[in-house]
């Protein structure tokens, strides 16, 4: 098989992204459901939409409170862009749904750390502790 030519993959590209345009604008035709807005955010995501994606986030949170997916993707934007308060909101709401989500408590824990909330960083630090002892590397040992 050949190899593809620099005009065959960039032909690709454009209709890889005119199917995600127009699955963008398919969602946007859908009924308002948690869902729908959650997946709509997805493909902002992929096109280098946050901000939009932080208000179909928004959205997905409203209609459902509980949907932990929107939730955590929230969270992670928001500590993305360095809007920790934000970030740690969410993220607060994972682990409030899922106490076990030792992802969402370690970057609940970093939140903490960046807007210098040392005792709930060590909180959730000993919680990171109780859960997972094995992958916690405590300073004393370095």
């Amino acid at each position: 098989m050949a190899p593809r030519t620099s005009e065959q993959a960039s032909s690709q590209f454009t209709r890889s992204l005119w199917m995600i345009e127009e699955l963008e604008v398919s969602l946007g035709l859908i009924q308002d459901d948690s869902e729908r807005h959650y997946s709509l955010a997805l493909i902002q995501i992929m096109r280098g939409k946050f901000q939009e994606a932080v208000k179909s986030l928004d959205k997905a949170v409203e209609a459902k409170p509980e949907h932990v997916r929107a939730l955590w993707l929230l969270g992670e934007i928001h500590m993305k862009l360095g809007q920790y308060e934000k970030g740690a909101e969410a993220l607060e709401a994972v682990v409030r749904h899922e106490p076990g989500n030792l992802t969402a408590i370690t970057w609940l824990s970093l939140a903490y750390h960046s807007l210098n909330k040392r005792s709930q960083a060590t909180k959730i630090q000993s919680i990171l502790e109780t859960i997972a002892p094995d992958l916690i590397v405590s300073r004393a040992n370095k």
